[in-house]
């Protein structure tokens, strides 16, 4: 019995709330969703590259030794270009080489080669250039992933930020005119980030006025947004 009257009670409730009317059904005003990107060229403040050598011996003991030789000359060279908290071992690597040998049919041991590479950091651009002239003239013979950026990001992301957002603001507040909206409200805000290059010169020269062969141009800092607005139909 009283199993039933707790159900009566509840269907009782739930039709006097399907009675009442509907709130927050706002048929004057409706939601823009739009897409904004914001870019931001900035000179970039520090290199990238990987410098080291391959060297062949025919003992491991003789390779190592003339490694050793050739590494300690580019590292005195690194130390002359950029500070040690930018310099790390990225490379170690020492193996046997074999032949085939037609004759006995097998591959047979040709002596050892090792590779030992560093990546570099060089924060004064105009260093660039110097630095792999004198490496080179030193022993190395793997120089290779030169490549830009800036040290600090944040300052320009800000800027691509605010950019983003203005865009999406102006975006939508196009659209809403052309409704006969206006009163817009931000509901909600997505957004990828990309950071990449661009190497097209763009203004002065990036090391001291002067063109050379690794003029890097200008870096691409740029902030995709998604951005949902909620706007009034004008009476």
């Amino acid at each position: 019995m009283q199993r039933k009257v707790k159900l009566a009670t509840l269907m009782l409730v739930v039709l006097l709330l399907a009675a009442l009317p509907v709130l927050g059904d706002d048929s004057d005003a409706f939601t823009i969703q739009v897409q904004a990107q914001g870019t931001v060229y900035v000179p970039p403040t520090k290199a990238q590259m990987w410098v080291g050598a391959k060297t062949d011996g025919a003992t491991a003991e003789e390779t190592l030794t003339m490694s050793h030789e050739v590494m300690a000359a580019i590292i005195e060279i690194v130390g002359k270009y950029t500070a040690p908290d930018l310099v790390r071992t990225s490379e170690f690597n020492m193996y046997q080489k074999e032949r085939w040998d037609d004759f006995s049919g097998q591959s047979v041991p040709e002596g050892f080669t090792l590779r030992h590479v560093f990546e570099v950091q060089i924060l004064d651009l105009a260093k660039v250039a110097p630095f792999l002239d004198e490496v080179t003239q030193a022993g190395a013979n793997i120089i290779y992933g030169l490549q830009y950026g800036v040290q600090d990001n944040r300052t320009p992301r800000e800027e691509a930020y605010r950019r983003a957002m203005e865009e999406a603001w102006w975006k939508a507040n196009l659209i809403a005119e052309a409704n006969g909206a206006s009163n817009l409200v931000l509901e909600h805000v997505e957004e990828g980030y990309y950071y990449g290059s661009s190497y097209e010169i763009e203004g002065t020269s990036l090391t001291g006025g002067e063109l050379d062969s690794y003029m890097p141009g200008q870096l691409q800092m740029s902030v995709s947004l998604q951005a949902t607005f909620r706007a009034e139909i004008d009476d």
